[in-house]
């Protein structure tokens, strides 16, 4: 899905907003944006808003070397949900349907977005995680969904943000007690890139002792088949269905004609108004049978 004028701006206020953090003064801070906003002009028309983060994180990455941008935020969400594991868990697994609750946890965890949002805490974190069993899915694409899992034997499941990976394995480890015959395999981005996922936080979060987890050999936000690693696309093109978590995974997927279930948090204004719902509004829809969404 190409970017829109929306996902530009969105992109240079993140740009605008690392300077800030790594305190870059006169004139080089103008400069740098100034070459950000160049590269925003020159974007390709088909690239995605994902893709042309990574372009400009490779802009700044050439003046102010960052590393890990989002280190401290992953950790710290990483531990706030390890900390509520046992809890989380024992609502899920004593919920009268623990599928249902399992995605709906899982969905919920997609809040915690530093990509799409400039505003992220534990405060709504926490309402979002109280309100869970009032999260409403597509039913029609739930039941799709759960039959397609009864059937399959491979499903890979692409995942989206830190913090959110502590409740997303929650829900694999209910996917694999339910069905007993799936084989999992988790993806995670090739490199740090905004608060999404990596090996390490893998293992940070124990998911790697639950699940096989490979990486997508990529710094892009998301899952553009064209620019992943081979094994990582030979896997979902593999796969009897995949599931993926976040927006970018979408804007960066849709289209592609693969057995994709979208599970997301509609979070900024774009995907609002694409969607037509309320912010924080959950979206599960299956590539096979959605519409093109464009504004």
């Amino acid at each position: 899905m190409k970017a829109s004028k929306e996902c530009y701006e969105c992109c240079i206020r993140k740009a605008e907003g690392l300077l800030v953090q790594y305190e870059v003064k006169e004139p080089l801070c103008s400069d740098i944006l100034n070459e950000v906003k160049e590269t925003v002009r020159r974007v390709q028309e088909e690239d995605s808003a994902p893709e042309l983060m990574t372009e400009i994180t490779a802009v700044l990455e050439k003046y102010i070397q960052m590393g890990d941008a989002y280190a401290e935020p992953k950790r710290r969400y990483n531990q706030v949900l390890l900390d509520r594991e046992e809890e989380i868990r024992r609502k899920i697994e004593g919920a009268k349907d623990p599928f249902l609750a399992g995605i709906q946890t899982a969905i919920t965890g997609n809040y915690i977005d530093f990509g799409a949002m400039s505003d992220v805490n534990e405060e709504q974190l926490n309402r979002l995680l109280e309100q869970r069993n009032e999260i409403r899915l597509d039913p029609e694409e739930l039941e799709h969904l759960r039959g397609e899992l009864e059937q399959a034997r491979k499903l890979v499941y692409l995942l989206d943000n830190a913090g959110e990976i502590v409740l997303d394995k929650m829900f694999m480890e209910i996917l694999k007690k339910l069905y007993p015959k799936l084989r999992i395999t988790a993806v995670v981005r090739g490199a740090p890139v905004l608060n999404d996922v990596t090996i390490e936080d893998a293992k940070e979060t124990g998911l790697t002792d639950v699940v096989q987890v490979i990486s997508n050999g990529t710094d892009i936000p998301g899952t553009p088949l064209e620019k992943i690693s081979k094994e990582a696309r030979q896997e979902i093109c593999s796969a009897d269905l995949c599931i993926a978590k976040g927006q970018g995974n979408f804007e960066t997927l849709q289209g592609c004609g693969e057995n994709v279930y979208y599970l997301f948090l509609c979070k900024c204004s774009l995907f609002v108004k694409r969607f037509g719902v309320e912010q924080f509004a959950p979206v599960l829809k299956n590539e096979k049978r959605m519409e093109t969404y464009e504004v």
